[in-house]
This record gives C-alpha cells, structure tokens and sequence, in this order.
C-alpha cells in the first residue's frame, strides 16, 4: 500500500513536470499499460531505461516470481503535430526486457521512447515491481522522478532532472540528478547522493561506512541516530553550519562556513558539501 500511495503522488508531480516541458506540445494523448518480463537464473543485475516519466520502483508482492519483473501504469504522449503525435502512437507501449550483450548478467527493461525525427515525446507514469535483492540501476535520459522502496541490494540512479526518493532502503545507494530534490526515510548502509540544484533531506537508522550529501545549491539536512560514531568534514561555500554534536564550526572567508571533526571514532564517514546553502548534523531524536 505504501508504494502505491507514493506511486500516486509520484504521478501527480510528474504530471506537472512534463505538462510544464511539453506546454508548447498541443496535441497529446493517453493511454495505459501492465505487464510481466520474465528472466533466467543468470540474472544478476537489473538495468532500467528510461526518457522521461515517473518511475515508483518497489518490491515484488509477496509469494510472487523472483525471476519477474512487473509494471502497470499509464503513457503520456505529447507531440508538435497531428502528424508527429500518429508516429509517436505507432509506438509499442509494452516495457521490453532484454539481456545485455556488453554486459553479461545484466536484465534490461526498456520503457517507450518517440522513434527518432520526431517533435515529441513518451513519458511512462507508473510502478515497476522487481525482486528487492538484485542490484539495481536506473537511467532516465532526460527528466524523470525516481522513487525506490525497500531495496535489500544496491541501487544506483541517475536522471538529468527530477527529484529522488528513497524509503526504507538497505544495500547501499549511489543516486545523481542534474537537477532536482533529494529526500531518503529510514536508510541503512552507505549513501551516496548528489544533485547539481536542489534541497536534501535524509533520515539514517543504520549508517554504513560512507553518506556523501552534496547540492550545487540548496539545504543539507543530515539525521543520524544519536550513537553514531563519525567523523565529518562539511563545506558551504556560501552559508552557515550548525549541528548537534558539539563540533566546531569554523567561518571561512566573508561568506563561507567549515566543519571537520571525528565524534566517538571515525566509523562513518560523513561528507557535506553545498555551494549555495545551508547545512545541518542531527541527531534523531526517535533513536
């Protein structure tokens, strides 16, 4: 349930991100679309392609295939012309799986993208089930929000545009947007996050060896649970530091702000960098 509440807020985001990229686009239509990829044992990765859309990546339902992965949602299609909008419909909707041939173990599932020479574009806005313990990559070309859910293996994102969202994921996390906020509930292990414009917001309850929070511009808001034992090293270029460990903050220059220090022992590295913002250490108040 979770999942498919998030995959409908996801929706109505994603709905007003490529309504506002396509505005010039008047002719447009929509459609829907579900179905299953299978794949064999020698499966080891999953790989998806995306051009644009919303994707909601959660854990498959309980007592079905770990050797599937599942999707349902809808397909947005936008064009510059009546004639450009029929080639665009010409388009399979179907997701398409295929293994990598530059890639051996890899699973790739492609979402549907306007054929070439054509004004226009395909937005898939949905979820995508896939067995939580395979190592997963995701990569949308162009503009695309991102959501993962229970991930038990690690995961790495990277979307020229959208925002990033992470619950109650274990195996580690490396994610990049170019542009794009960036929130993560209830991590375990490592994370590595950056975005070239845009806020962070993460909630650690089990840090691992590394968090990386880096925005070109925007707020860094760290949580971590009151007994972990980390050094930091923290930089704004332009703005100010606070956190609630009782280390030292140090002004740098007219405008920038430092913070280095090991809390306990340097078992998790913690590094904090923004250009143009704000930066704060917490210490969760629930653990």
């Amino acid at each position: 349930m979770k999942s498919l509440n998030l995959g409908r807020a996801r929706d109505v985001i994603g709905a007003l991100l490529l309504a506002s990229l396509m505005g010039a686009c008047a002719h447009r239509s929509v459609t829907t679309t579900a179905g299953t990829l299978s794949f064999g044992a020698d499966v080891t990765k999953i790989r998806i392609e995306m051009t644009n859309g919303t994707l909601d990546l959660a854990t498959v339902v309980d007592g079905a295939s770990q050797s599937e992965v599942t999707w349902k949602g809808g397909i947005r299609r936008d064009a510059g012309s009546a004639s450009d909008l029929t080639a665009i419909e010409k388009v399979v909707t179907e997701l398409r799986g295929a293994m990598d041939p530059k890639e051996p173990g890899t699973f790739v599932v492609t979402c549907p993208a306007a054929p070439a020479g054509v004004v226009g574009m395909i937005a898939y806005e949905g979820n995508i089930r896939l067995p939580a313990k395979l190592p997963l990559e995701v990569v949308v070309a162009d503009n695309g929000h991102v959501t993962l859910v229970e991930r038990e293996a690690f995961s790495k994102v990277k979307t020229r545009r959208g925002d990033l969202r992470f619950q109650g994921c274990k195996g580690g996390i490396e994610a990049n947007t170019g542009q794009g906020n960036v929130i993560a509930f209830d991590h375990e292990d490592d994370l590595d996050v950056r975005t070239g414009l845009g806020d962070m917001q993460v909630f650690i309850v089990k840090p691992g060896k590394q968090i990386t929070l880096s925005t070109g511009q925007g707020t860094v808001q760290c949580y971590v649970p009151k007994g972990t034992e980390f050094e930091v090293d923290a930089r704004a270029e332009i703005g100010r530091i606070g956190n609630d460990f009782d280390i030292e903050v140090r002004k740098v220059g007219d405008y920038s702000a430092a913070m280095a220090g090991i809390h306990k022992s340097p078992k998790t590295r913690v590094l904090l960098r923004t250009a143009s913002g704000h930066i704060s250490l917490i210490r969760r108040k629930d653990s």
